[in-house]
């Protein structure tokens, strides 16, 4: 399936403001919509609470989200306009806790977009935890750096693999990226720390993307368990790809640690957009 269909979540600061940047871009290659997604919320009182609020209180606060939200519409068509971008763009205010709401709404879309984090996001004051976000969403994730320079692509992509099931999902998602790139680079990394996932007789990665259309290149990284995020970001400050795809590599149960170190360490230094999926 064509990529058609980008949500940004966005709120006007600068991470936000690179992510619509980023994903603008993408939609011009891909000939794509793009929509903001901005969440606003109200707070919840109990019943005895909630006699005590002067009558018109709540009105009031509904209706100084709603100036707020206009300010932050107002905030992304100029954004939009300063970049000359001509290609379909939406606006969508919606209310809720904000990383429940953000997933299910990323799910009537093909990617979600998202500026960097080094800690959990804020919306409005509520924090929005990533690992659960991404645990939530069933689409892919586009965690896109305040750092990042955009320019026009490169066409291509770099793929962070060990064979695990975490990073099988995130190639299949990536997959409609990945097949309109040139030179695709298959990163591995040798350490002490044992797994079994990996190598299969017989099997090979790189086969599955050439019968794809894309041609790929095995890259074999040296580096000790703890230092593979270290090293495969290394790699991509010295080639430059558009974009490196991981899965969230960890434990899948949701409310418990999903991320690893290695993903960890990448989210928390990366200067390339990086696509996750679990």
């Amino acid at each position: 399936m064509a990529i058609k269909n980008l949500l940004v979540a966005y709120d006007g600061n600068e991470p936000a403001q690179k992510s619509l940047e980023f994903a603008l871009q993408m939609a011009g290659k891909y000939n794509a919509s793009v929509t903001a997604l901005h969440i606003t919320t109200m707070p919840h009182y109990d019943s005895r609470i909630r006699k005590l609020i002067p009558e018109g209180v709540e009105s009031t606060m509904r209706e100084l989200k709603r100036e707020a939200a206009a300010g932050v519409e107002k905030a992304f068509r100029e954004q939009v306009k300063q970049l000359g971008y001509k290609g379909d763009v939406h606006f969508l205010v919606e209310e809720g806790e904000p990383g429940i709401t953000m997933a299910r709404s990323a799910r009537f879309f093909d990617i979600l977009l998202l500026g960097q984090f080094t800690a959990p996001l804020t919306s409005e004051r509520r924090r929005v935890n990533p690992e659960e976000l991404l645990a939530r969403v069933g689409r892919p994730v586009i965690i896109v750096p305040t750092r990042l320079t955009v320019r026009p692509f490169k066409e291509v992509a770099a793929i962070a693999w060990d064979g695990s099931s975490h990073a099988a999902r995130a190639l299949g998602d990536a997959m409609q990226v990945l097949e309109t790139k040139k030179k695709i680079y298959v990163l591995t990394a040798q350490s002490e720390h044992k797994s079994n996932v990996g190598a299969m007789p017989g099997i090979d990665i790189a086969v599955h993307l050439k019968r794809h259309g894309v041609e790929a290149e095995k890259v074999q990284l040296e580096a000790a368990y703890r230092h593979i995020g270290r090293s495969i970001l290394e790699f991509c400050d010295k080639v430059a790809p558009d974009v490196l795809v991981m899965g969230a590599f960890g434990r899948a149960k949701l409310g418990a640690r999903l991320f690893g170190s290695v993903t960890r360490h990448i989210l928390e230094n990366h200067n390339l957009p990086v696509m996750l999926s679990h």
